[in-house]
């Protein structure tokens, strides 16, 4: 293993140079900073695949895809990595987490409403007619 795979055990702090250096290699870019936004940045699907490859180099691990998608700053990437890396909870509060939190305020918004065809349809309504099928 080289050193930034060791570095992962300390925290997200510790892997901020190494998404940083990651995301300045792949985006052709002389710097970056924490709270920028892989696809503000000009990031698309394809140079995400090129973290996603030297991710694995680096840190001897396979990092699904769409985690990538979901932590789209170094800081929060930086953050899910170091605590996937050390076996506890990542620390932007997990895929589902993030999914999940904008879903019930999306929900929220709509007055506990989810739309499917245009009509609005309560979340739970929902759910048991996906579970009828």
């Amino acid at each position: 293993m080289n050193s930034h795979a060791d570095d992962a055990l300390g925290g997200g702090d510790e892997l901020l140079p190494l998404v940083s250096e990651l995301w300045c290699e792949a985006l052709g870019l002389p710097e970056v900073n924490p709270s920028d936004n892989f696809f503000d940045l000009g990031g698309h699907s394809l140079l995400l695949h090129t973290v996603r490859d030297r991710l694995h180099e680096r840190l001897g691990r396979d990092i699904p895809l769409v985690e990538l998608f979901q932590y789209p700053t170094v800081r929060a990437l930086a953050e899910y990595l170091a605590g996937a890396t050390s076996g506890g909870a990542p620390g932007a509060g997990g895929a589902s987490g993030a999914l999940g939190g904008r879903l019930a305020r999306l929900e929220a918004r709509r007055g506990g409403r989810r739309t499917a065809s245009g009509a609005g349809v309560r979340a739970d309504q929902y759910r048991e007619e996906e579970e009828a099928w």
